[in-house]
Order: structure tokens, then C-alpha cells, then sequence
């Protein structure tokens, strides 16, 4: 997906995606570990909403930008009907390879902002980790709307436009992560909490609920991580009250 500039700012790079083959799901080097970590805490919160809202069983969930399928190939393991779509055919390879035997999960290579699924075909959509990687974020969260059935539910996960998300999100990710490609994020996409339950809201969300996400920096796994330059088997990340750095939602389509 492109991404406009904005003023000295450079284009978000998504291209690099397309050449992690199988370091999405076994590289500690990579910044992508980092994504694969935090996945985790995505995964445990995404369950837990679908449990409160009493949909833990067998729902037709739709990830959109679901890169290798961290969360999609989680949640159809735990008995989902998933689709995940993604414009890195690359990525949705690797995601097929490291599908659960038996679930029903399939991926389709496409943009999320044009997608040919029916209206309300869904119960869950998913937006994480990738608005924040294109220029209209709105269309991405229009369409996963229009995805999903009245009273369905679509997440997301994104990070906020503040200096401290600037400096961990990118220059601390940096430093480290030995391989971390140019402009993997870049500050001008991030999106404000405010911004979001605007968008959410136009497009027909409602009881938009948000919850902040930090590395658990007081575990050792993040020092050795940081002094090694290498992303240990058991970093971790871990919620917090504060939306300041990445913050993790959902919003309830109108009935």
C-alpha cells in the first residue's frame, strides 16, 4: 500500500515485507520479531473482547493487512472462520505455509480498501498494524465497517502521533533491532486517538473502546533484547493506561 509524503517526511516503506520469507516467523534480528511479539498481547486481546461479547465460538472474521498471519492463523486455531487479506503475495505465502492443519483459514491477496466481499458478511473485522502504513487510513476502517454485520466488531491497532511514539516506535526500534529497514514507520502516519474515533464514528462505529500497549520494559528479556541487539524468545509487551505510545481497540457497528 503507497503512502503520500508530508513536507520533509519520507514515504512509509512497505515494500520490504515482500522479502522476509521465512524471518517473519523465525528471524530474531529483524524488527519484525518485535511486530511477532507484540502479536501475542493482539491475539490475547482480540479472544478476550470475543469471549466478553459472547462470540468466542466459531465466528467469519476478516483480517485486513494481515501480513504472515500472525493473529489470522491464531484465531482460526481457536476454531474461527478467517480471510485474510493482504497485498504482499509474499507474506500471505508465508501465512499459508504456517496455517494450522485443519482450520479454516484462507488468504487472498488484495487491497483493503477495495475489497469484493458483500456487505455485513462478517462478524469481526480486523485493522492492526496497518493503518498506520497507508496515506487514507479512513478507507481501510470504511470498507472494514462495511465488512462486518450490525453489532459486529472491528479492532484495530495503530500508534499515536506523539513525540514518544516517534522516538520508541522508530528510533528506539532502531537502535534495537540490528536489521531494521528505512522508513518501516514513519511519525506523520500515525494516528491520535481522537482521529480515530472521528473516523470510526463517520463510517458508523460506535462505543469505540481503546487500550494503550508498551513493551514490558522491567522484564529482563527487554534489556537482554537491548543489549544484545537481538529480540529474545520472551520479550513481551503488556498493557498500560497510557494511549501515548500504541493503543489497541474496537468499535460496535450500528445496528
Amino acid at each position: 500500500m503507497s503512502a503520500i509524503t508530508w513536507g520533509q517526511e519520507p514515504a512509509v516503506n512497505n515494500d520490504f515485507y515482500d522479502e522476509l520469507g521465512e524471518r517473519w516467523y523465525q528471524d530474531d534480528e529483524h524488527i519484525i520479531a518485535l511486530l511477532r511479539a507484540e502479536a501475542k498481547l493482539k491475539l490475547a486481546y482480540v479472544s478476550e473482547v470475543l469471549t466478553q461479547k459472547g462470540l468466542s465460538t466459531k465466528q467469519k472474521i476478516i483480517d485486513i493487512g494481515c501480513g504472515a498471519g500472525f493473529i489470522a492463523n491464531g484465531l482460526a486455531a481457536a476454531g474461527h472462520e478467517v480471510l485474510g487479506i493482504d497485498l504482499s503475495g509474499p507474506s500471505l505465502a508465508v501465512a499459508e505455509k504456517y496455517a494450522p492443519r485443519g482450520a479454516e483459514v484462507r488468504y487472498k491477496k488484495g487491497d483493503g480498501t477495495e475489497l469484493s466481499e458483500d456487505s455485513g458478511t462478517y462478524d469481526v473485522a480486523l485493522l492492526l498494524d496497518v493503518l498506520e502504513h497507508v496515506d487514507a487510513p479512513e478507507k481501510l476502517i470504511a470498507e472494514a465497517a462495511r465488512m462486518v454485520r450490525p453489532g459486529g466488531l472491528v479492532f484495530f491497532h495503530t500508534f499515536n502521533r506523539t513525540q514518544i511514539a516517534r522516538f520508541l516506535a522508530i528510533k528506539a526500534v532502531e537502535f534495537l533491532a540490528k536489521d531494521s529497514p528505512k522508513h518501516f514507520h514513519v511519525w506523520h502516519l500515525f494516528i491520535k486517538p481522537s482521529e480515530l474515533e472521528a473516523m470510526g464514528s463517520k463510517n458508523g462505529l460506535e462505543s469505540l473502546a481503546f487500550r494503550g500497549i508498551k513493551p514490558n520494559i522491567l522484564h529482563w528479556p527487554f534489556w537482554s533484547s537491548l543489549l544484545k541487539r537481538r529480540v529474545h524468545p520472551e520479550f513481551s509487551f503488556g498493557f498500560t493506561g497510557s494511549l501515548a505510545l500504541g493503543y489497541i481497540g474496537f468499535g460496535v457497528k450500528k445496528k
